[in-house]
């Protein structure tokens, strides 16, 4: 790849995105294992490969919606989108994230983990085929990947997952997802172009 190829995928890695990936941490944070080595390196790793595997997700989605992103006026000038990163090379990159992601996973955390990271890029992978225009279950579908960067952290580490931890972070993860809906209908309102047909499933006093 070019410079300019490689700065555009490292754009469409989105690692400014990676800081969602810390709920890969709380099982560590609340079984008070911060200090526990044995505990700190599973979990650091774990974060490492959610990261890899969101990449491959947004390289992946920017590849499902690139039609509809060239007609959104921020969205339009995402490197896929705008034709600065091709789109063979974007799939490339997000297959070869993934693999190494679940090789990885599968070597270094066992096949617990690799089975829950698999899960969370199969369950994506359903997200942009289709489910991202089913009103509510879309939100859901993103909710449930929190949980699951939450349930890997618990298996990355050999603790269990308690019922306080899946409610908090389910309904942590469900307020985000409908906080982000609210905000795109408030963009609509000021003129945005309506380039998400899930929009038009909601409403702004439905989500309030």
């Amino acid at each position: 790849m070019t410079q300019g190829t490689t700065a555009a995928a490292l754009v469409s890695m989105r690692p400014q995105h990676w800081i969602k990936n810390v709920f890969v941490l709380a099982p560590l944070v609340f079984s008070l294992r911060l200090t526990d080595p044995d505990a700190l390196l599973p979990a650091l790793a774990a974060f490492a490969l959610f990261c890899l595997a969101s990449s491959a997700v947004y390289l992946t989605n920017d590849l499902a919606d690139r039609e509809a992103d060239r007609m959104h006026p921020r969205k339009r000038n995402r490197p896929v989108a705008s034709g600065e990163l091709p789109p063979r090379i974007a799939g490339a990159l997000a297959a070869v994230l993934a693999a190494g992601a679940m090789a990885a996973a599968w070597w270094y955390l066992g096949t617990g983990f690799a089975g829950i990271l698999g899960g969370y890029l199969a369950l994506n992978l359903v997200y942009s085929l289709g489910i991202k225009n089913v009103v509510i279950l879309d939100v859901m579908l993103v909710a449930s990947g929190f949980l699951l960067r939450a349930w890997g952290g618990a298996v990355a580490i050999s603790v269990g997952m308690s019922n306080w931890l899946i409610l908090c972070t389910g309904l942590i993860a469900l307020f985000l997802g409908f906080v982000k809906r609210r905000q795109e209908l408030a963009g609509l309102a000021a003129g945005e172009t309506a380039q998400r047909p899930i929009l038009a499933e909601y409403s702004v006093a439905f989500l309030d």
